[in-house]
């Protein structure tokens, strides 16, 4: 299991010695995930938490009525689903594969006891939450101040950032989203999101084919986003 994949390669269990990390690849296992595949749904006792090794998850919640709000995206050696373990409360997000995905799933209670007993697995995971509240953060600044067009440009940086791979002269976002995967993160409908989508490509900002999204001049973008904030749009 450990030629597989190695722990130690993680940030998270870097501080973890060879005995620790044993016995975290005994209690764990390894599962594959197809691309919109359920990973966990909310629940009140949760029993592990979850390391990904390759691809792209989705973190979301859903509405009374059904509506879904993306809270984020993990990648490749994050951990996710840490939440109750930290809290002990239930879990409230649902989570699916973004992509073709493989998974570590580790028992909740060993992920506790490191937590108790490693001082550096508790500041990676603070570190973890802290940059997801950040970008949280983000997103509920975007949806008070800014208009739709706005937050899909805010939206689509941030996604470089994570996912952003060199292509030519610009950056692809190397993920497999849909324009309804989007409009969830942006927070507006489908249709407006399409109406987004087609301002950005005249300006030349941004160009979406088959799911994949073109940022052809990063530089570009920034010198709009920095534009319509002094708009205040």
């Amino acid at each position: 299991m450990a030629g597989f994949w190695h722990l130690s390669d993680v940030e998270l269990l870097k501080n973890l010695n060879p005995e620790e990390l044993q016995r975290v690849e005994h209690v764990a296992h390894i599962r594959s995930y197809d691309t919109g595949q359920t990973v966990f749904r909310p629940e009140a006792n949760p029993d592990s938490v979850y390391l990904l090794k390759d691809g792209s998850i989705r973190i979301y919640r859903l509405s009374d009525k059904g509506a879904e709000a993306t809270f984020g995206y993990v990648r490749p050696g994050e951990i996710f689903g840490e939440l109750s373990a930290v809290t002990r409360m239930g879990r409230e997000s649902h989570a699916e594969a973004a992509a073709p995905s493989v998974v570590w799933i580790l028992p909740i209670e060993t992920f506790r006891e490191l937590l108790g007993s490693k001082p550096g697995v508790g500041r990676q995971v603070s570190q973890q939450l802290g940059d997801r509240l950040k970008r949280i953060e983000k997103r509920v600044e975007g949806l008070m101040f800014h208009e739709a067009h706005m937050r899909l440009a805010l939206i689509l940086r941030e996604l470089a950032d994570h996912f952003g791979i060199k292509k030519g002269a610009g950056i692809e976002i190397d993920g497999d989203f849909t324009q309804s995967e989007l409009a969830t993160i942006v927070g507006c409908s489908r249709q407006t999101l399409n109406q987004c989508l087609r301002e950005l490509e005249s300006r030349g900002l941004a160009q979406m084919k088959r799911r994949r999204v073109l940022l052809p001049d990063t530089e570009k973008l920034r010198e709009f986003i920095e534009s319509e904030s002094r708009l205040g749009r």
